[in-house]
């Protein structure tokens, strides 16, 4: 029963009660909670609500397309104004997630009477760039990337001691042979490289290629970037590698796999050197 400012009682509906009562818990348990607050600020009744911008949510859904195969590599998305229109939303929200989805290697901008937003056929080059600048940014250390390069060249040479084939091996040769031949040391270096990516690709494994690729292209700028030099000695190791792999003896090819990458990672895989490698920067406390 509820009385009026008379003292009368008001007849009112068990239904309504029940709201009233509600109501009137709701109120003293939020009372409570803002007083935890302002009192301690360890407890809080409500989490942060984080809303996804529009053009992320634009990008979202094309992933999802890709995801299952409703877009396929080369196919050409709608106009951006019909593509404003299906996801009701303005023509910069679009402009914004195309160039968005254009940085990160999914679709390919092109101009002219013919051009739009095709869907691109993948870029293995955005890791590399991705990883590059973490390392400029001195999240990832030189030390960790050769630990990392290591590790999974460990892993490469292993499987393509079982995977390789004759092509494979005359492929090898041939770049051992250009290598040995030229005399001019970015040219040698390059093809060294290249050596990496054969084996890697006797594995017969695309992530592997492309992790593979990635360290090696990295490194290599490193090594640009401090100096390089003349290795002779990698010539011997190199045959080593080759001949352990004909003889699937992948113990074998992992140790010298090993020496070659000791060789190559002089000067920047040991532990004083991470304190040559960019600094990392932590973010500023929020305000």
């Amino acid at each position: 029963m509820i009385l009026n400012s008379n003292g009368m009682s008001i007849k009112t509906p068990a239904r309504n009660l029940r709201r009233f009562a509600a109501c009137m818990g709701y109120a003293c348990r939020m009372t409570k909670g803002q007083e935890r607050m302002q009192t301690g600020d360890q407890e809080l009744i409500f989490q942060q609500v984080k809303t996804r911008r529009v053009f992320e949510e634009i990008c979202e859904q094309i992933r999802k397309r890709l995801a299952s195969g409703a877009l396929q590599p080369g196919d050409k998305l709608p106009a951006e104004r019909d593509l404003a229109l299906e996801f009701k939303v303005s023509r910069p929200a679009v402009r914004e997630a195309l160039r968005t989805l254009e940085i990160s290697g999914v679709v390919s901008l092109q101009k002219g009477v013919k051009g739009g937003a095709f869907i691109r056929d993948g870029n293995p080059a955005m890791l590399t760039q991705s990883l590059q600048d973490l390392v400029f940014l001195g999240r990832v250390s030189a030390p960790s990337l050769a630990e990392a390069r290591r590790l999974i060249n460990g892993v490469v040479i292993r499987l393509a001691c079982e995977r390789a084939g004759e092509e494979d091996f005359a492929a090898l040769e041939a770049n051992m042979a250009e290598i040995d031949r030229s005399e001019d040391l970015q040219h040698r270096a390059d093809e060294g490289v290249r050596f990496f990516g054969l084996i890697a690709r006797a594995t017969r494994n695309e992530v592997l290629i492309m992790l593979v690729d990635s360290l090696s292209d990295i490194i290599r700028d490193m090594i640009d970037r401090t100096g390089r030099k003349a290795r002779p000695e990698l010539v011997p190791v190199r045959r080593n590698i080759l001949k352990a792999m004909r003889a699937r003896d992948a113990d074998a090819a992992v140790r010298s796999m090993d020496q070659y990458l000791t060789i190559v990672h002089e000067g920047i895989s040991g532990p004083a050197d991470g304190a040559a490698a960019a600094p990392r920067r932590t973010a500023p406390p929020a305000r």
